[in-house]
């Protein structure tokens, strides 16, 4: 506790310190000092001033390293007020002084002078001092220490919270029988019986008890401790009306494990806390949150994911080239370091944007740049894209294809031709034959009559009433043939004029963008960071 701060003189200082500074000298304080009027507490001092008296009786204890109560009396007829005192050892040295402007107390005649005061020594041992006894000394009480101490109230002890005020019987009386009244008593603390604890108002059979157990190989010294209900154990907010399994040992707790059991579904209606698995369990217990959320971001670090957003997603940072430090994503550079795709940053930069890169190689790290690109799975010794390192760049390019073309129109124009003569010559040929045939000729004339007399009875050779398409005589199968004069082996060459001095222009017509791509839609590319 803190005491009154003392001023140790340089005499008294010196008379402590043991030879060579090895310590400090066990020395009595055997008279102190009364001061009638302020003075300054200066270490130099050799006597204290202003000093009314000396006396002896007085008492010092230790009560701890730096502080010793002391107890001072005056039981004498003098009349003085009282601003300071000094103590003094057996050699006579002034030890120590303390004084104050305003007064400690006042002594009248009639009065004993009684002072309690706990010193405190800031720079020398305590222990090293010793004082005169007397019946008087009243140091504060502790656990340690007889002393005074300070009776607590009737609200201090309901309270239940001060530490060194004493309780009285009266005080402890009212608390005791409200402990002791147990209709209605609440308890705080451990409750011991010699029976079981019956309800005697529960419906069925003899009622509910809370006992001891003799199951699963029990004793009497150690005990299960068992909740015996005809319809199974219930628990809810209240009791009456309460509904409970109706097949007996429903629930039960295990104390030896630690394992509680529920016949039947448990439904919890509130929050639920447990320990947090070790990282990695693969047992049957239940997951806590906790758990469950390091366990996903632990699997999904690294991963890439593509979203119809313009804002990263919690736990993700934007696949955008840039450098990050290596303590704000340890997990990420874990990640990165084993991917495989880990390029020092003078590579990256040259068409490996699809790595982390090892950025500044102390501190920081660079993620992937995507913005912009299309994904094509690493080829992996297939040879559909040889010779591609896994993250590297590939620049657009057509696979080989041709294209039609079309020629300009130059204007209307001709081209003549002839061939060159080869002389007088003939053809020989012949006709086929056609086989036994007559020729109608296409005018009818008249027909021989014997004689004809309708003109007018004249008589006529020929009648024209009966005009007929004659025919000719047959001939028999013949052919016709027919000549031309040879005109030997020979042959015509053809010539084609010039059309003048011109030239067709082939066109070829452009198509396309500035960069060669397919179908597509933009989305935000992200990497899970932490």
């Amino acid at each position: 506790m803190a005491g009154t701060l003392i001023t140790i003189t340089d005499a008294g200082r010196a008379a402590l310190v043991g030879p060579g500074n090895t310590g400090t000298n066990a020395h009595q304080v055997v008279k102190i000092g009364l001061a009638s009027a302020p003075f300054v507490a200066d270490k130099g001092l050799l006597a204290m001033p202003n000093e009314r008296k000396r006396i002896t009786t007085f008492a010092g204890k230790n009560i701890a390293a730096d502080t010793i109560h002391v107890t001072l009396k005056d039981d004498t007829a003098d009349q003085f007020t009282l601003y300071g005192f000094g103590l003094y050892l057996e050699n006579d040295v002034l030890l120590g002084v303390y004084s104050q402007a305003t007064p400690i107390m006042e002594k009248s005649p009639a009065a004993m002078l009684l002072l309690s005061a706990d010193i405190q020594f800031a720079t020398i041992d305590a222990a090293a001092l010793t004082f005169g006894d007397a019946s008087f000394l009243n140091p504060p009480a502790t656990t340690e220490v007889q002393g005074v101490i300070e009776l607590a109230t009737q609200a201090e002890v309901d309270a239940g919270l001060d530490a060194v005020r004493a309780v009285t019987p009266a005080t402890l009386k009212p608390k005791l029988d409200a402990k002791a009244s147990l209709s209605g008593a609440n308890f705080t603390g451990p409750v011991s019986t010699t029976d079981a604890f019956r309800l005697a108002s529960a419906p069925g059979g003899t009622g509910s008890a809370l006992g001891p157990g003799n199951g699963d190989n029990a004793s009497n010294t150690i005990n299960n401790v068992a909740l015996r209900s005809w319809f199974g154990i219930g628990f809810g907010p209240t009791i009456d009306g309460m509904p409970v399994p109706k097949a007996e040992f429903s629930h039960w707790f295990d104390t030896r494990t630690g394992n509680t059991g529920f016949r039947g579904t448990l439904d919890v209606g509130g929050l639920i806390t447990a320990l947090t698995p070790p990282t990695g369990d693969v047992s049957k217990k239940v997951p806590t949150t906790e758990w469950v959320i390091a366990a996903i971001a632990t699997a999904s670090i690294g991963t890439i994911v593509f979203e119809p957003r313009t804002t990263v997603r919690a736990g993700f940072l934007k696949l955008n080239g840039t450098v990050v430090r290596r303590a704000d994503y340890p997990a990420l550079w874990a990640y990165a370091q084993a991917s495989g795709a880990l390029v020092a940053e003078s590579a990256w930069t040259s068409n490996n944007w699809g790595c982390f890169s090892t950025g500044d190689g102390a501190t920081t790290f660079r993620l992937p740049e995507l913005r912009g690109e299309f994904i094509r799975c690493w080829d992996d010794a297939r040879g559909a894209d040889s010779n591609r390192g896994i993250g590297t760049y590939q620049g657009s390019q057509n696979i080989w294809h041709a294209h039609g073309a079309s020629a300009a129109a130059v204007g209307d124009h001709v081209h003549s031709a002839w061939t060159d003569s080869q002389g007088w010559h003939g053809h020989h040929g012949n006709t086929y034959g056609v086989g036994d045939h007559q020729h109608i000729l296409d005018q009818n004339v008249p027909q021989w009559a014997n004689p004809d007399t309708d003109r007018g009875s004249v008589n006529s050779w020929f009648s024209i009433d009966n005009a007929r398409q004659p025919y000719t005589s047959w001939n028999g199968a013949h052919g016709h043939g027919f000549d031309t004069d040879g005109a030997g082996t020979h042959g015509h060459n053809v010539g084609i004029g010039g059309a003048g001095n011109h030239s067709h222009t082939i066109t070829v017509n452009g198509d396309g963008g500035n960069e060669a791509r397919p179908r597509n839609v933009a989305m935000l590319a992200m990497i899970r960071a932490y």
